[in-house]
């Protein structure tokens, strides 16, 4: 059965106004509602952006979400977790600093923000999937409290998964650090000597005590580990580093198993607005000002994620006359996490698509 998949079209210099108009008419013909219950909590994920970033998604789309989500009965939360690189994202005090920086106040977005995965990325739960690749999943803790996921999420490329859209804003995204960990890296970590303080947190932490104190270095027993990634959400001292050589095949993989962790028990619960606005060779966790590569084509929304990846790849290879994600990374297979997805059972490949109008009359394709 072929799913339902709805497009707007925008154009360069709209206003963040008429953008947030379009969204509102997505989230009506997409039939939205339905997935909220009344007093449902309503988590909306999205990316507050890199400092120094300027292509992230602006509070005004997001409020046009939230705004939707109330009249529907839900109570809505934008959600983000902490990232494993250095950066302003990397504990939930900086984030938050970060995200009102950016302006998502409450003030801005009428929603609070909460930071899924905890202080430095403790707040984990851990979802048996028996995949392929993974045979465990280290979810955000809020990802498995939310009773609906609603995901916004900007379209760009991606260094290492060549691009990354709605399965890299929920397979990562919400993903606590061990989950990150393991998608990015299948060495166990390991203590960088010079940098222990031996403070026994990271041994307190570890949930199969892998962790020993010597005598001037903590020690991580290969034999024990798991590949949690708590040492590294837990060590403030910078002790705990990983090696990030995992491939890009079993990334995107890993990625799209997250997804099926974190969607499996949301089945019915769940929509996808995919940003076509603003497209960049790099993705927003980029500290850079990065300009768009082509001009806007529109905005793209599912209750299937992957139904509305193929439709947005569908629709840029259109409009670019190219297969734009292999054009700018011709050394990734960006299509693995896809085929993927569809394989696990996260969605379907095959999609009507229903071009929406601003007077909200809807056009067959």
């Amino acid at each position: 059965m072929k799913s339902k998949v709805y497009f707007i079209e925008t154009r360069d210099g709209e206003s963040l106004q008429s953008l947030s108009e379009k969204v509102k008419l997505l989230y009506d013909a997409a039939g939205i509602k339905s997935v909220i219950d009344r007093g449902d909590m309503v988590a909306i994920k999205t990316s507050f952006g890199e400092k120094g970033n300027i292509g992230y998604l602006k509070p005004p789309l997001i409020k046009a979400a939230v705004d939707k989500v109330k009249v529907s009965g839900g109570k809505p939360f934008l959600v983000e977790t902490n990232t494993l690189y250095v950066g302003k994202r990397s504990n939930a005090i900086d984030h938050l600093m970060l995200a009102y920086e950016h302006g998502f106040t409450i003030e801005n977005t009428g929603a609070p923000i909460i930071i899924g995965d905890g202080l430095f990325g403790e707040n984990d739960y851990i979802v048996k999937i028996d995949q392929k690749v993974c045979k465990n999943a280290y979810i955000a803790g809020v990802a498995k409290a939310a009773n609906v996921i609603i995901s916004i999420a900007h379209v760009t490329g991606h260094l290492a998964t060549g691009m990354g859209t709605t399965f890299k804003n929920i397979g990562m995204g919400l993903s606590a650090r061990g989950g990150k960990l393991a998608q990015h890296s299948g060495v166990i970590p390991q203590i960088i000597k010079k940098h222990c303080k031996i403070c026994k947190v990271c041994q307190i932490w570890c949930p199969v005590d892998a962790i020993t104190m010597g005598k001037d270095t903590a020690v991580i027993d290969p034999e024990k580990c798991i590949g949690c990634g708590e040492c590294l959400a837990v060590c403030q001292f910078d002790a705990v580093k990983i090696a990030w050589d995992e491939d890009a095949i079993n990334l995107q993989k890993k990625i799209a198993e997250y997804c099926l962790a974190i969607l499996k028990e949301k089945k019915h619960k769940v929509a996808f607005f995919n940003f076509l606005t603003h497209i960049t060779k790099h993705c927003d966790c980029m500290d850079k000002p990065f300009e768009p590569d082509i001009s806007d084509i529109g905005i793209v929304a599912s209750k299937d994620p992957v139904a509305v990846e193929k439709a947005t790849i569908d629709i840029i290879n259109e409009r670019t006359g190219k297969d734009y994600f292999k054009h700018i990374w011709p050394k990734i297979d960006y299509t693995v996490q896809l085929k993927h997805a569809h394989e696990i059972g996260l969605g379907s490949l095959e999609y009507d698509l229903e071009n929406i109008t601003v007077d909200e009359k809807v056009s067959v394709t």
